[in-house]
């Protein structure tokens, strides 16, 4: 078996959606990034990364490389399941928690968890998204920018 954690943050800035697990959400702010900035795809990419200790997206899809420019980040997840797949593994579960003030997410949870899904190879049942605010503190509270993590446990195919 074995454990990742991965972590995400990003500015906000005036705008009219986000993009949070691979669904468009309508808002008031938009996530500035190098790439779409999907937060939680971010995390459980990272996860991913580093319970198969072989880095981290910054490694895999650095900034300095101008394809990877609005990457879809559909694409790094995508990567990273290819590792998974191809060092004999298979995801157990993964627990997400994104913090963030507005829009407010519960709505929309159940499609992320399906498209999470989807892109992880898992079922459904195998995946926890929760959502937090930071109670108007900080940078977040102030809808100044948003943050995700992510736990993901593997497990070997030939167990």
């Amino acid at each position: 078996m074995r454990v990742g954690f991965g972590f995400d943050t990003h500015k906000l800035e005036k705008g009219a959606l986000i993009r949070l697990g691979g669904i468009d959400i309508p808002s008031n702010y938009s996530i500035i990034a190098h790439s779409d900035g999907d937060i939680i795809f971010h995390a459980c990419a990272d996860a991913i990364y580093g319970a198969l200790a072989i880095g981290d997206i910054g490694e895999h899809f650095p900034d300095t490389k101008k394809s990877n420019e609005n990457i879809n980040s559909a694409i790094i997840l995508n990567h990273a399941i290819e590792k998974v797949e191809s060092m004999g593994f298979y995801i157990n579960n993964i627990d997400i928690t994104i913090i963030l003030e507005s829009p407010k997410i519960s709505k929309y949870k159940k499609d992320i968890v399906k498209n999470l899904s989807q892109v992880l190879k898992t079922d459904i049942r195998n995946i926890s998204l929760k959502a937090s605010t930071s109670e108007k503190l900080g940078f977040i509270g102030k809808n100044l920018g948003l943050t995700c993590y992510s736990i993901v446990s593997l497990l070997a195919k030939n167990l």
